[in-house]
């Protein structure tokens, strides 16, 4: 297709989608702070319909890798400017749906699944590599953690130690399978930085749709007038970390920055950087597999960046269904449910298999 044509179909679909959510959200009350939420969603849409147009533009060799790098990251400033948009301008319920009750059983049942899976598709596909399994494993008890330990394990030193594991089960998996390649980012600038540029605008989208910062600091009763700095203890990601609070109403801009938050974006923004950057050096090196490399290593960094960023899921559904959506809020913030253990592992999976495929992973190595 002609990037052109694709260009106007894509901003008559985002014409279409606006129009629909446009009245849907007048009857759900997803107007919020003068803002409505279809426009919020429009500028999403737009932004993810532009990148798409500008990376098949560059394929095609309509536009040089210069421009097409350009389009593309001013497509994905707007389009982060709207999902953060309505992951900042939510209608939330204050009290979870009745379904809550099931969470532990299912959280359960969910990370069983995953170990056993995890050890059967290792064994059968990977018999040479156990640390594939053991990741897997890992990534179950990570959903099961919450639920299987007393109080939820907030203060449990088991609790960390998992942390701690899963990040070097991850940087370990790099290290046998894709080092080669990851070190020769360090030597090529134009992928490092296109490596660097999409780990931040990652990280930052992350820190917006988890809560971790926000633009829109809550002016109910209580809220603090003046700035505010504080250091206290944060229960994310699965234990208790120690954290800085702050709020500057004047800014206005609030949130907390935590040892656990730091680890956990820099993982998941380190794998995003590698894969963009692996897909850049590949692409000048005129050696990737065809359309399929090049646009599964897209299509996963961006479906994972958004489903790392569960709460903006719960912005996206708020366009059409407005407060009735908050069933899904609740299942990806309580830590009782499997829903946001989940797709952090489908995360991490995804973005890690996408970096051995891309680097010769799949050759026979030793354990």
């Amino acid at each position: 297709m002609h990037p052109l044509r694709a260009a106007g179909r894509t901003g008559g679909l985002v014409a279409a989608v606006a129009a629909l959510a446009g009245p849907a959200a007048a009857h759900s009350g997803t107007t919020h702070a003068g803002t409505p939420h279809w426009l919020l969603f429009a500028l999403a849409f737009l932004g993810v319909g532009a990148a798409a147009v500008a990376l098949a533009a560059y394929r095609r060799g309509r536009v040089d890798a210069l421009t097409g790098a350009a389009v593309g990251f001013a497509a994905a400033v707007v389009g982060g400017f709207g999902l953060v948009g309505l992951v900042e301008l939510q209608v939330v319920a204050d009290t979870g749906p009745r379904i809550r009750s099931v969470y532990p059983a299912l959280s359960l049942a969910v990370g069983a699944a995953m170990a056993v899976g995890s050890l059967v598709v290792a064994r059968s596909r990977w018999p040479q590599r156990p640390r594939y399994a053991a990741l897997g494993v890992l990534l179950a008890a990570w959903v099961v953690y919450p639920v299987a330990m007393p109080n939820g394990g907030t203060y449990h030193p088991l609790g960390y130690v998992l942390v701690a594991t899963v990040a070097f089960a991850v940087g370990y998996v790099l290290y046998r399978d894709a080092w080669g390649v990851v070190q020769s980012l360090r030597r090529d600038r134009r992928p490092l930085a296109a490596g660097a540029a999409a780990g931040a605008l990652f990280v930052g989208f992350f820190a917006f749709s988890a809560g971790t910062l926000t633009l829109n600091p809550d002016p109910g009763v209580g809220a603090p007038t003046e700035s505010l700095v504080l250091v206290l203890p944060v229960a994310d990601p699965l234990v208790a970390w120690p954290a800085v609070e702050f709020v500057f109403p004047s800014v206005p801009l609030a949130g907390f920055v935590s040892v656990g938050t730091v680890l956990l974006m820099g993982l998941l923004g380190g794998l995003v950087a590698v894969n963009v950057g692996v897909l850049v050096q590949q692409a000048r090196a005129d050696s990737a597999d065809g359309t399929t490399s090049v646009l599964g290593m897209v299509a996963t960094t961006g479906a994972t960046a958004c489903c790392c960023c569960a709460p903006a899921f719960y912005g996206v559904l708020s366009v059409v269904f407005g407060a009735a959506a908050t069933p899904a809020y609740w299942a990806f913030l309580d830590p009782t449910s499997p829903v946001g253990g989940v797709f952090f592992a489908a995360s991490v999976l995804l973005l890690l298999g996408s970096i051995t495929r891309a680097t010769g992973g799949r050759r026979p190595v030793g354990a």
